[in-house]
């Protein structure tokens, strides 16, 4: 596998651990994308019914909140795409676009600029998604 850390970049090496981690989250963004936009279209639909959701029980009695679930579904992706979205911040506006192909999309880096400097700008950014997610 290519995706590696350079090590001379000593202020954004993560543990190999949590930097798979932050490196497979933005893989993932698509579908995280695809089913919030699922969650958002099923939000608006009235009187929809959902028999294998889960329910909390307090003695013989249970409390099933298909709203609440929802809600909290949609905040936790849309924290988690958010905090993946927002790391591009610390990337150069000229790489953005590069590293977001190929991390998202798998399309090969340019010629455009060096490959070292690509994978500089890719640790920068992997780096700044596992700290946005808090799993560092």
């Amino acid at each position: 596998m290519k995706d590696y850390q350079q090590k001379k970049m000593k202020n954004h090496v993560l543990p190999q651990p949590v930097y798979r981690q932050a490196l497979w989250a933005v893989k993932d963004l698509l579908r995280l994308k695809a089913r919030l936009g699922e969650l958002r279209m099923e939000a608006y639909v009235p009187g929809e019914r959902n028999l294998l959701i889960t329910c909390s029980g307090y003695g013989t009695g249970y409390v099933c909140d298909v709203t609440g679930n929802k809600a909290t579904e949609i905040a936790n992706l849309s924290r988690r795409i958010d905090a993946i979205v927002s790391a591009f911040d610390a990337v150069p506006e000229q790489y953005r676009k590069g590293i977001e192909d190929k991390l998202i999309y798998d399309v090969p880096y340019s010629d455009d600029y060096h490959p070292n400097t690509w994978k500089r700008w890719q640790q920068v950014f992997i780096f700044n998604v596992a700290k946005n997610l808090q799993i560092m």
